[in-house]
């Protein structure tokens, strides 16, 4: 039975799992032509069921336990640099769900798996959790006065989990700003740079971290920092927290 985390309690929920689609890509390169491609994998959708699971709105930290096919091959994948199975992110199917073309549709997640055996014909069992998290509250943090070079912390409460900071060079011309995000990454709904109009100067963000190392993003800027413009973060709060154990077992593949 899934339970709900809340305030250090664990509250009975209940949230069904069934498997929905499964893709599966493999790739034979012919000519090495040094073009980086997607490596082949097994993409398993599952659609899920419950109150629980229509008040969440995104997924994360996937542990997999036991993922095997019927030829005995462990279906964990072993490189995940960027620890994508521990991210939050929207349902795969939220664009759909939100729209109003079709029919209602269960919350969607999808599970990357590693390639099963060219003669196995099923997924034996697929045991793990998965946590789903509700919106929360969102609380918008600014942080003004960004010109000035140095690091600069945001007053996030304490209850979100998570610590955000923003460095800036020392130049006249500074076109981006680093961040460092420490602790729970998924409260943090959005961060933008804005201009005294309320305007968004940055254009875009890229994502790295090492093994247990803070998440560090750079956010570009359309034009040169001043004194006008400051960072927007949007922090969720008092988010609930499904964590939803799965079981399932002779899954077909492809």
């Amino acid at each position: 039975m899934p339970f709900l985390l809340l305030a250090g309690f664990h509250i009975q929920a209940a949230v069904g799992i069934i498997p929905d689609r499964i893709e599966e890509v493999r790739t034979l390169i012919l000519v090495d032509d040094k073009i980086s491609r997607t490596p082949p994998s097994l993409k398993l959708t599952l659609s899920l069921s419950g109150p629980e699971a229509e008040a969440a709105v995104r997924y994360g930290n996937l542990k997999l336990e036991e993922a095997i096919d019927d030829k005995g091959n462990s279906l964990i994948r072993t490189n995940d640099t960027f620890h994508e199975a521990a991210k939050f992110k929207d349902y795969s199917n939220a664009f759909f769900r939100k729209s109003s073309f079709g029919g209602k549709s269960d919350p969607q997640v999808e599970l990357d798996l590693g390639l099963p055996a060219r003669q196995a014909t099923k997924v034996t069992r697929l045991r793990g959790t998965l946590d789903l998290a509700e919106q929360g509250t969102i609380q918008t943090i600014e942080l003004a006065a960004l010109k000035g070079a140095g690091k600069k912390a945001l007053a996030v409460p304490a209850n979100a989990g998570v610590e955000i900071a923003a460095t800036v060079a020392s130049s006249d011309t500074v076109r981006s700003i680093a961040i460092e995000i420490t602790g729970d990454e998924s409260a943090v709904e959005s961060l933008e740079v804005v201009d005294a109009s309320g305007r968004k100067i940055s254009s875009g963000m890229s994502s790295w971290a090492l093994n247990g190392s803070p998440m560090r993003k750079t956010l570009t800027l359309r034009q040169p920092l001043d004194d006008s413009m400051k960072l927007v973060a949007k922090i969720a709060l008092n988010r609930k927290i499904t964590k939803v154990p799965f079981d399932l077992k002779d899954i077909k593949l492809p």
